[in-house]
């Protein structure tokens, strides 16, 4: 069994610091989870990156930019490992959420086991993250990067993770979580100037037809029904953030077409 904790994959969200001290006091063996500073570069320079995003850069270029070749050199890693955990910070009010890529069986039993409040099945990145390279890859987004409570829940949920795998023997308190799953499709386009009206919130329903930002004088309206994730004025530049469909947890057969990458 190889796991790999990843921290720093964006050089600004240094709560994963914080997790790699807590969870070193486990003494886990060092050949069987080993801590990863995916761009040391940007971390030095308190940059979220160099070039590009690296979550966008994956599978990465042998001669590229300073992201695309980083990536190129970080994939093969990913891939020998059992089980990637990547640690992230948000700036938005988004929280206690896992991310994956995939959604097979194996990963299922990972999430089962931890008890997120929410999950995301990233398919509108699913194939530049870096998590998207790893058999089983777990981002976790619970909070903001100076939050002591996000920073508690993490190291919490991966305790639970590592007791379901045999890593660790230890008593954890029990939780009745249902996870909420969301398929997040596609980019909510940012123009230049708009702003998000306050009462958009991670989650909650936005119904066609509906407001959802303005630049004084003209409005952005919702074709369609979605949930906005990771949505926040300061998360991303050009976007506000993802246009997300829930699924129902009475409805296995729309999970199933969520992880094979289809909208029900």
């Amino acid at each position: 069994m190889k796991i790999i904790l990843n921290i720093l994959t964006h050089g600004d969200e240094r709560i994963g610091l914080k997790v790699v001290r807590e969870i070193k006091k486990l003494n886990i063996d060092k050949d069987t989870l080993v801590a990863q500073v995916a761009n040391r570069r940007a971390f030095e320079l308190r940059k979220r990156f160099i070039d590009q995003d690296l979550n966008r850069s994956f599978p990465g270029k042998k001669e590229g930019n300073h992201e695309e070749k980083l990536a190129y050199k970080i994939s093969p890693i990913v891939k020998s490992a059992d089980i990637v955990i990547d640690i992230h910070s948000t700036k938005s009010e988004l929280k206690d959420a896992v991310i994956v890529t995939k959604l097979d069986i194996n990963t299922r039993k990972c999430i089962e086991a931890m008890r997120p409040k929410y999950v995301l099945i990233m398919n509108a990145t699913r194939d530049t993250a870096l998590i998207s390279q790893a058999k089983i890859g777990l981002a976790f987004e619970y909070g903001k990067d100076n939050n002591s409570i996000a920073l508690k829940k993490i190291v919490t949920d991966i305790k639970k993770l590592f007791c379901y795998i045999g890593l660790v023997d230890i008593k954890l308190p029990k939780s009745k979580t249902v996870a909420k799953y969301f398929d997040v499709v596609s980019e909510v386009a940012k123009p230049k100037g708009y702003k998000l009206l306050k009462k958009i919130k991670n989650y909650k329903i936005i119904h066609k037809g509906e407001v959802f930002a303005t630049n004084g004088k003209h409005e952005l309206i919702a074709e369609e029904n979605f949930y906005p994730i990771l949505f926040g004025e300061k998360n991303y530049k050009t976007i506000f953030g993802f246009r997300g469909k829930k699924y129902s947890k009475s409805s296995p057969s729309s999970l199933r077409r969520a992880a094979a990458g289809r909208l029900p």
